[in-house]
């Protein structure tokens, strides 16, 4: 809600104008002068623009939002196991054991990462892993 104030001014102290291509004139009063309105720019206005705008564009993200990051297609389910590492035993160690002969071990290196959302590869003994499900 913006303010608005209106003033008259006289047409009689006003100088000849122009002709040019203009907007159409404001409705003459019955006194002789015209209507002008003036937009009050008041802290309150300010805030309520803003907090309009801020409404707007929270509706649009959660309209939107959650079509930005779906997919087409479902996920495809991953059957896993779980591993309890042993003393000394390294991501790649657990790997080699798991990747059948002639696959990367580097793959399954990652889908174990991938599995349990870590960034590195550092281990302690007695952690739960999660592991792709041995066929």
């Amino acid at each position: 809600m913006t303010a608005y104030a209106a003033s008259y001014a006289p047409t009689a102290f006003r100088p000849a104008r122009v002709a040019t291509a203009q907007p159409a004139r404001p409705a003459r009063t019955e006194r002789g002068s015209s209507l002008r309105l003036h937009r009050i720019d008041t802290p309150v206005a300010r805030r309520r623009r803003r907090t309009l705008a801020a409404v707007v564009v929270a509706i649009a993200v959660a309209i939107v939002g959650p079509q930005a990051v779906a997919g087409d297609e479902p996920g495809t389910p991953v059957a896993f196991d779980t591993y309890a590492v042993a003393p000394g035993e390294t991501l790649w160690s657990i790997a080699a054991d798991l990747t059948p002969a002639g696959e990367d071990v580097n793959e399954t290196v990652f889908a174990i990462q991938e599995l349990n959302a870590k960034s590195s590869s550092a281990l302690r003994a007695g952690e739960q892993l999660l592991i792709p499900a041995l066929d």
